[in-house]
């Protein structure tokens, strides 16, 4: 049984939705490779929108649509996922840290809220301890919900297994039973199999890294960071806001009832209301 839950906990760093054709701008990565992007409106702070493990940017399209209306919008492909590039020799979350920085380089930003989904939550720890001097605060989405939380070996393996199982052989079946969705599965499917058709160079490599970086470096990340955390997170794994704290102690964590892992797909109102209250926190600190 504690096989299963770990492995539902795990799958958290997955969920696709969709995916953009349009491609407005890229950035050159530390590392050569050629990061995509879409920005819309203006105004500061500019709000960066970091997809998770398996997905891409156009997964934030409802998000950024509605918050340029008020600031400057920006969702990016990390290397590998979606329109950039996949030339990348060390799928790290640093390496994909480095794809945020490249791009509020490449767009000149100097007042940013980073929104982190699943995997994109420790790209955005790591950009925001990168940047500290660009980047005013970071909302988490759906993840770090135990960040104390440590993976034995043989379970990272497992993992691995379970995560690349589903985006090689997708079933609707496996999106209900890992929690990705709650609300009309048969369109997020549809999705899923939209998306499924890049090649996946990296995304076990980067899976696996994801796992290690909450092992290896998650509270030593959180401990370095010097701006606020925020989380808007599902109530399908509870949420461990004291341990957090031990390390942010500002830290708070919003939580949406009856939702699956895309809080943002799924109830696209209550989620952008939560992130534009994050927003204004961050403006007023």
């Amino acid at each position: 049984m504690r096989t299963i839950i770990d492995c539902c906990i795990v799958i958290s760093f997955l969920f696709i939705y969709g995916c953009s054709t349009k491609q407005d701008n890229f950035a050159l990565s530390s590392d050569g490779v050629k990061i995509v992007f879409n920005k819309q409106g203006g105004g500061e702070p500019a709000v960066m929108f970091i997809h998770g493990w398996s997905n891409n940017k156009s997964i934030w399209d409802a998000q950024v649509n509605y918050f340029s209306n008020k600031y400057e919008s920006v969702a990016i492909d990390l290397a590998g996922f979606g329109e950039s590039g996949n030339n990348r020799k060390d799928w790290t979350i640093e390496a994909f840290a480095n794809d945020v920085s490249a791009v509020i380089d490449e767009l000149d930003l100097h007042k940013v809220v980073l929104v982190g989904f699943s995997m994109g939550g420790p790209v955005a720890v790591e950009a925001a301890d990168k940047l500290p001097g660009e980047v005013i605060g970071v909302v988490l989405v759906d993840n770090m919900q135990n960040v104390e939380r440590k993976i034995p070996a043989q379970m990272i393996s497992k993992m691995d297994t379970v995560m690349m199982d589903l985006v090689n052989h997708p079933t609707q079946e496996k999106l209900v039973r890992g929690g990705y969705v709650k609300r009309d599965p048969e369109k997020a499917f549809k999705n899923v199999l939209a998306m499924l058709n890049n090649p996946k160079i990296g995304w076990e490599e980067s899976g696996k890294a994801t796992l290690q970086w909450q092992n290896e470096r998650c509270t030593q990340a959180l401990s370095e960071i010097k701006v606020p955390v925020v989380a808007i997170n599902s109530d399908r794994i509870p949420t461990d806001i004291e341990a957090f704290q031990k390390y942010v102690p500002s830290f708070k964590a919003d939580i949406v009832p009856g939702v699956g892992h895309t809080i943002m797909w799924e109830a696209p109102d209550e989620f952008n209301r939560l992130l534009e209250q994050d927003i204004q926190g961050f403006i007023s600190d």
